[in-house]
């Protein structure tokens, strides 16, 4: 690291490690209060919305509050829920929930993704606390508004990226700010999801409705398209009008420790490929290339621009040199690695069972602890120091760990890929401006190419292909994409 003058190092020391304990200052409510602040005592009143999957399991770790509303658009998959919480209230539509119950103090939100930013603007104007599901938004303008309205209604927020408060990440921050394996200008990720089907199209005929599910609720703002079960309860993440396919629904959990470490901004450009996309479904396999500009160096290490390369659909980056043979890189779901300049290191998804490598070594490394740590962050400690925020004053409040202004950075990194990934056929790095939510490098009259429909049948005993392709102005798209016009019915935040 080359010698900076006294004044300016004290400067970067003093702002970058304020930066570092900012990214973590979560304590137990029993140490909060011996710091003088009010301790938690009083139950919060919670209303859930989409309470069938993983919304589920977030209420069980809150179970020690008063669950006092359930909202879900099928009723039949919310049963457990309606079962396990018989007392409280139950609804359809969330925005009948909030009209007609006036008793809710934060609200958890586990529906798809193109749903979370709506009802969580809805639950913020109201000044309820909100804990989303990963990733928070659908869109960068959604992600945008709903920071926005956190800070003017001083409403505590979660995103759910448990990750984010785990023991394994601060470690690995604490080995990493601690320069155990020198500047990091690399970082590689990979997951061999997705486990449901991407890459097709929507049905073309409608399937019979079940009884329990209002499927109108389901579309919310998206376009109408007619139901069918590939959608919901689970196939949702594959289609672009509710999810954003694999890199939002496993991005999250194998990108935070990376994020957190090395203090991650928006990307500055990136590139993509993958197998045949088209506008209605994410691809079955993708590698896409995102730039970092450089951060304020540390006391102990510099940080350098990064490149980081997702990988997905059963595509793995290849072994670096001096990677231990007999090691494995992450695990059967993936994994993580940083590539610093003395060393390497290794983890799983949520950045768990990380090795330290130098010299083509795993070495025993560990660093000063200097982060707060919260209990059991993946058995309800994500969840509850949530809670533990929410019931403190504005004025003393410490900020639980994923707050929608601290999972910006990686947000905004998952939707740009998702953006880019539909438009590869420029073949050429785009250049993110996080300002203005677009690229730079578009020009007004382009155009880029995907698949509009793909048959496959036999000639004469021999198998045919029938591809068809369309052409979308880019600039429009990426304005339509970035800032979603919802369906009429849907108030537009």
């Amino acid at each position: 690291m080359s010698k900076e003058p006294e004044n300016t190092s004290r400067r970067n020391f003093i702002k970058t490690t304020t930066a570092g304990l900012a990214a973590f200052t979560i304590l137990p409510s029993s140490v909060v209060y011996g710091l003088g602040h009010p301790a938690p005592v009083s139950k919060l009143n919670i209303a859930a919305i989409g309470v069938g999957g993983v919304g589920f399991r977030n209420l069980t770790n809150l179970g020690n509050e008063n669950i006092v509303a359930l909202c879900d658009v099928d009723w039949d998959y919310g049963q457990k829920a309606f079962r396990r919480w018989s007392s409280a209230k139950r609804y359809h539509d969330f925005r009948v929930m909030f009209d007609t119950q006036k008793d809710i103090d934060a609200v958890v939100i586990a529906t798809p993704d193109h749903t979370h930013s709506i009802a969580a603007m809805a639950a913020m104007q109201l000044q309820k606390h909100v804990f989303v599901q990963a990733p928070m938004a659908h869109s960068v303008f959604e992600m945008r508004r709903m920071n926005e309205t956190a800070r003017v209604f001083n409403v505590v927020t979660q995103v759910g990226n448990q990750s984010a408060s785990g023991n394994e990440v601060r470690e690995i921050c604490e080995l990493v700010w601690a320069g155990n394996i020198g500047e990091v200008k690399e970082v590689l990720a990979w997951t061999k999801q997705p486990h449901w089907k991407q890459g097709g199209f929507y049905p073309e005929k409608a399937a019979k409705l079940p009884r329990d599910l209002q499927w109108d609720l389901f579309l919310g703002p998206a376009p109408e398209i007619p139901y069918d079960p590939v959608y919901t309860p689970f196939g949702w993440r594959a289609w672009w009008c509710f999810g954003n396919g694999t890199l939002a629904a496993m991005g999250p959990h194998l990108l935070e420790p990376a994020f957190r470490a090395l203090m991650l901004n928006a990307p500055v450009w990136v590139e993509s490929s993958s197998t045949p996309v088209n506008l209605q479904s994410a691809p079955q396999a993708e590698k896409i290339t995102f730039s970092f500009d450089r951060r304020d160096n540390l006391p102990r290490v510099a940080m350098p621009p990064v490149r980081l390369t997702w990988f997905d659909g059963g595509l793995l980056p290849d072994r670096p040199h001096n990677f231990p043979a007999n090691l494995p890189m992450g695990n059967a779901e993936g994994g993580l690695l940083l590539i610093g300049t003395e060393g390497m290191l290794v983890c799983e998804p949520q950045g768990l069972n990380y090795k330290v490598i130098k010299n083509g070594e795993v070495l025993e490394t560990t660093a000063a602890r200097t982060l707060h740590r919260i209990a059991d962050a993946f058995e309800g400690g994500h969840e509850n120091d949530w809670v533990r925020a929410c019931k403190e004053t504005p004025e003393n409040r410490l900020q639980p760990s994923a707050g929608f202004e601290k999972e910006t950075a990686l947000t905004e990194t998952i939707l740009v890929g998702t953006l880019a990934i539909r438009m590869q056929s420029l073949q050429r790095p785009l250049h993110w401006d996080s300002a203005q939510m677009k690229f730079k490098n578009i020009g007004a009259d382009e155009t880029f190419e995907v698949i509009k429909r793909s048959d496959f049948y036999l000639q004469n005993g021999m198998p045919k292909i029938d591809t068809a392709v369309e052409k979308h102005p880019a600039t429009h798209f990426v304005d339509q994409t970035v800032r979603p016009v919802y369906r009429n019915g849907w108030k537009q935040i």
